[in-house]
């Protein structure tokens, strides 16, 4: 896991070295083990290194191959590379390092444009070709590794973090009308390649992007989710060992494709929990597991220690947990807010970058539960939805949207409000899919390939790279979600949700993990608005710069600050911290 970035001048002209510097700047704390350069007039390449695997210098990057001509810069981790390497020694290729970047140098000479469909793994990354001038960029199937890229006439620029390009950009970054919709209505998620900032925007999941000096750019879509299903009848005990085989394996590799230790990140719920056990009782390793908690509001509670200690004691980890009490909560808000590379209001945002600033200190990798809800069935709103007398676009906007557009106009000034960009294209993705595809298993498509990219897959990338911390999802590799996915998503919400994942955790834990009520992880204080937070919260939206933006209507923020814990949306967010949280990220990442 790194950080890259680059500038290809259109116009000839040599890359300014200021431009390098910024761009570099913003990457850094994605990669604190090493930094990398090429530059040749008018094209820069850069690289910030997390050696976690071959960690000599052999493997810094950018990576250069003499004899093909090509060099890559690359972010993630490819979980096949010794299987393809293997493959490519056949074929006569030579390897001067053990890593996994210089397997995708050779895999793409090999294999053209066709080696994304090759990789295991999850990455970004560019190859410029120095025979035909040209560049081929590339981001995994699920989108778990970012690539953010700003285009005119004159160059093209990307990065791991939009930031960089932002400042590059001033006085020219204008908000997109369409992906303030998207903002306000799908809980942050701008779906690629959109971006809240019209100049600014991110390859989609499992695409390619071929350009040359001419400034001539094709986009490929090498990847999709299949549509299929499999028969409803299919025995259950088949299903739940398919699953087991299928999440062994990926936590096995995401455990073992590494050359440092690797640690989880455990919550207590019952999918960290069962990525430990899985871990403790079919691999042989020494698991660090780590929790975070934050202070109670009144009943909601803010940390889940009484299972995760449960877990730890069980499986015999060694386990960490870190309390974090208001004050640093409150002196962390900017520094979170600074380090998103887009607007997002999940609270625990500000959970993962707190307890990924500690883990950091003594871990390079971690394991996380993240994706299994959106897999398995999990949230609530699966089971409201497919109860609903009507099975239809409205269904999924009365269960999930954060406003309707009747609100988000009552939200936003007129100046920033068009159509309903939001319904329309949920509207249009559920018409795309086949007739007999279950209005449910519509749904779960939609939020595996969109809704989780933007969201919470997004969030995690941000805060644990700003710490050098790489974050590995197991229950979102390709091969598991191919196959949940063909189970019928009413079979996965039995039982309150998760019914096949919990046939399976009987194997490895109790009941009382199990059958707990399910624990959405809030940071209380940024939910239940009092004392200094809503001063800040009141000092941002009353500002100087939030007024002149005219963004907000004044109406409004007062509702929100005369009652700052009265309006929550449908998925529990409070709506006096989305306003807060888009204004004061504006201020610090367009502003200055």
């Amino acid at each position: 896991m790194c950080g890259i970035c680059g500038e290809i001048r259109f116009d000839r002209k040599e890359v300014d070295k200021n431009s390098i510097n910024i761009m570099m700047d913003d990457i850094a704390r994605r990669g604190p083990d090493n930094k990398g350069v090429f530059i040749d007039n008018h094209i820069f390449l850069g690289h910030r290194r997390l050696s976690v695997i071959d960690v000599s210098e052999k493997s810094n990057q950018p990576l250069h191959d003499a004899k093909l001509h090509l060099t890559i810069i690359f972010n993630g981790v490819i979980y096949n590379y010794k299987k393809l390497k293997t493959i490519l020694i056949k074929k006569g290729y030579v390897f001067n390092t053990s890593g996994d970047t210089e397997v995708i140098l050779k895999a793409y000479d090999f294999f053209g444009e066709q080696c994304v469909n090759k990789l295991d793994g999850i990455f970004s990354f560019c190859i410029f070709n120095h025979k035909k001038n040209s560049f081929f960029l590339a981001r995994d199937k699920l989108g778990i590794k970012p690539l953010y890229y700003y285009y005119d006439n004159n160059c093209l620029r990307f990065s791991s973090n939009s930031k960089a390009l932002l400042k590059l950009n001033l006085n020219k970054n204008k908000i997109d009308i369409e992906s303030l919709h998207y903002q306000f209505t799908l809980h942050s998620v701008i779906p690629a390649p959109n971006t809240i900032i019209k100049e600014i925007k991110k390859l989609p999941p499992g695409h390619t992007m071929q350009f040359d000096m001419d400034g001539i750019i094709k986009q490929n879509c090498y990847y999709k989710f299949d549509d299929s299903l499999i028969d409803e009848n299919t025995d259950e005990n088949d299903i739940q060992d398919e699953i087991e085989r299928l999440l062994c394996a990926s936590i096995e590799k995401r455990l073992t494709v590494s050359d440092v230790p690797v640690g989880i990140l455990l919550s207590g719920g019952i999918d960290s929990s069962l990525i430990v056990a899985m871990a403790a009782k079919h691999f042989d390793v020494d698991v660090n597991t780590f929790s975070i908690g934050f202070s109670s509001i009144n009943k909601e509670i803010g940390d889940e220690y009484y299972y995760s200690d449960m877990i730890a004691e069980k499986f015999n980890t060694r386990h960490k947990k870190y309390s974090i009490n208001d004050n640093d909560l409150f002196e962390n808000i900017d520094e979170v807010i600074k380090c998103m590379s887009e607007p997002m209001v999940s609270q625990d945002s500000s959970a993962f970058y707190l307890l990924a600033k500690n883990v950091s200190k003594t871990q390079k990798v971690v394991l996380s539960g993240q994706g299994a809800d959106e897999l398995f069935g999990g949230y609530f709103w699966y089971k409201k939805m497919h109860e609903s007398k009507t099975q239809n676009f409205s269904t999924f906007s009365d269960n999930y949207f954060d406003r309707n557009h009747y609100n988000f106009c009552k939200t936003i000034t007129k100046k920033y409000t068009d159509v309903d960009y939001s319904s329309l294209l949920i509207k249009k993705l559920l018409s795309g899919y086949d007739n007999s595809i279950n209005f449910l298993d519509k749904i779960l498509r939609i939020d595996l390939s969109m809704l989780i990219v933007d969201d919470p897959v997004k969030r995690i990338d941000n805060m644990t790279m700003s710490w050098g911390l790489e974050t590995r999802v197991p229950f979102l590799d390709i091969e598991l979600i191919e196959y949940v996915l063909k189970i019928p998503a009413k079979l996965k919400i039995k039982n309150e949700g998760k019914y096949h994942l919990k046939r399976l955790a009987r194997k490895y834990l109790n009941d009382e993990i199990i059958n707990r009520k399910k624990f959405y992880f809030p940071v209380p204080p940024l939910k239940i608005i009092q004392g200094k937070f809503y001063e800040y919260m009141k000092n941002i939206l009353l500002s100087e710069r939030c007024r002149d933006r005219g963004l907000f209507k004044s109406d409004n923020i007062n509702t929100l600050l005369d009652n700052p814990n009265k309006y929550y949306t449908k998925l529990e967010g409070n709506k006096l911290w989305h306003l807060t949280l888009l204004e004061r990220w504006l201020q610090l990442n367009v502003d200055e």
